[in-house]
């Protein structure tokens, strides 16, 4: 294939490129080229979002006239990254790192580089070779500006749930992957639109944003920047998140991040910042790590409760800090519904506070890798009545917990939640379309008052008669579950330990 003199292949067949395609050339190199013990899938794709953003922004300085832009990363960056190699090769990619993942508010363009590149370090120098063999093999030769933007989101997206087990290892930050189609549904269910601004306070690898996105574009409308962000306290996560969301949404390179590093619950004031274009959300989706440790929360003295664990501590950071009227989807673990202590305070204030309209139960072993039995919480954010009645006047219950699956055989998908969207109408307004059925209920003003009135506050609510048997899952989730629980249990008394000196 001939290349011209900027650099940049002639054309090719970039353009009939499909996404699988794409895919498997990458994870073939990676199989093939590179020794996976020393390089993890993780390792390898955030390299390969490095890569693209590089050579991305050398081709489109490389345009002609009107059409180039001026490069984001230091001039002829991706030249000279053509032809080192060795410990050349490892020098420049630090040194180009440093620079680019330092904040530079002189600079505005360089904002999510700033993000993509923060902390981040090159291959180790022994893996230089294969290295320079992936960027002149795989990206010199190649026009990528070509390639279909969605076709190569949905590539790098690939590449991401081919890191599953790799990002589950990741448990000091709780991390797993939220399937794609149940994020489709969760989306249709809060009828977001154009208008909306949908924010993810623990936004993992950035698929809740990607799925919001796609959403709200149904409606073909231009998609403001400003419509999506999120905050994750994992650093590498924010990097692969913000390639992510780059490239299945279409953002500018040079634009506002999408993804900012932050402990969401440590900030008061607003859930998520979006610098200087920042609008107060309307809609919150997130799936936050279902760790059941406590966590120190003393700086929150906003909070209802302290010393709850994780997921707990979100809902209650979300409930809060959201504006009058926004709406969320918040997965929770089944603890999160019926532990008493902090959760029990918790449920109470967000019944008063909140107007908490739907629960959905999720299927068992959804989250096979966590162990946890999951739900989500559809709430929306109201002003406390001067009465003292609770915002919740009925809760509805969708039981969903008999749809098995496996990832081999017979997976879930969209379709298996045609029957949950049917039922809970998105969009109406007060719900009042809304009839029973053998798994759809509802908590009448009356339940819900003796709910409050409990002095657990339980919503380990049903929609199937209370008789029916109790699905505990698969024994092999049951086990990781334990183990799981024992580790946190572990780390938990050695931090005692360590405060006693």
């Amino acid at each position: 294939m001939t290349v011209g003199r900027d650099g940049v292949g002639a054309r090719g067949p970039e353009k009939r490129w499909t996404a699988k395609e794409i895919f498997e050339r990458w994870q073939r190199f990676y199989e093939l080229k590179t020794s996976a013990k020393a390089l993890t899938r993780l390792e390898f794709t955030e390299h390969i979002a490095y890569l693209l953003f590089l050579k991305l922004d050398h081709e489109r300085a490389q345009r002609s006239g009107m059409f180039a832009s001026q490069p984001i990363a230091p001039a002829d960056t991706w030249p000279h990254l053509a032809i080192a190699s060795g410990e050349d090769l490892h020098a420049a990619l630090t040194r180009l790192m440093a620079e680019l993942g330092r904040p530079n508010p002189q600079d505005p363009r360089r904002a999510i580089a700033s993000v993509l590149f923060q902390d981040s370090r090159p291959w180790p120098v022994d893996r230089m070779a294969e290295l320079g063999r992936l960027i002149v093999d795989e990206f010199g030769p190649y026009r990528w500006s070509d390639v279909n933007r969605d076709v190569l989101g949905s590539a790098f997206s690939l590449m991401i749930a081919d890191c599953r087990d790799d990002i589950l290892a990741k448990r000091e930050t709780g991390q797993f992957l939220t399937p794609p189609y149940l994020l489709r549904v969760i989306v249709k269910a809060l009828a977001l639109t154009p208008q909306d601004r949908v924010i993810d306070a623990a936004v993992g690898v950035g698929t809740s944003l990607i799925a919001a996105h796609r959403e709200m574009a149904v409606h073909g409308d231009r998609v403001d920047a400003s419509a999506i962000a999120g905050a994750d306290i994992d650093v590498q996560m924010c990097r692969l998140a913000t390639m992510n969301v780059l490239l299945n949404t279409g953002r500018q390179f040079h634009d506002v991040p999408p993804i900012l590093r932050a402990d969401s619950l440590k900030a008061k004031e607003r859930l998520v910042r979006r610098h200087e274009r920042d609008v107060a959300a309307t809609v919150a989706i997130c799936n936050p790590p279902f760790k059941s440790v406590e966590t120190n929360t003393e700086q929150r003295d906003d909070f209802w409760a302290q010393n709850a664990t994780l997921p707990a501590n979100f809902l209650q950071h979300l409930a809060i800090t959201l504006p009058q009227g926004a709406r969320a989807a918040v997965f929770v673990p089944d603890g999160v519904l019926f532990h008493r202590g902090a959760a029990a305070t918790i449920r109470r204030e967000l019944l008063k506070n909140c107007t908490v309209h739907t629960l959905l139960r999720l299927p068992t072993g959804m989250f096979h890798d966590t162990g946890s039995k999951t739900n989500v919480l559809f709430f929306t954010k109201s002003v406390r009545r001067p009465t003292g009645e609770p915002n919740t006047e009925e809760l509805w219950v969708y039981d969903a917990r008999d749809l098995h699956h496996t990832d081999t055989e017979s997976p879930l998908g969209e379709d298996d939640f045609a029957d949950f969207l049917e039922a809970y109408r998105p969009g109406e307004e007060g719900r009042a379309g809304r009839t029973e059925s053998s798994r759809f209920k509802r908590y009448d003003r009356e339940a819900v008052r003796k709910i409050l009135e409990s002095p657990d506050v339980s919503l380990n609510l049903r929609a199937a008669p209370t008789d029916a048997p109790d699905d505990f899952g698969d024994p092999r989730d049951i086990a990781r579950s334990i183990i799981d629980h024992l580790g946190d249990a572990q780390r938990s008394f050695e931090r005692v330990l360590e405060s006693l000196g």
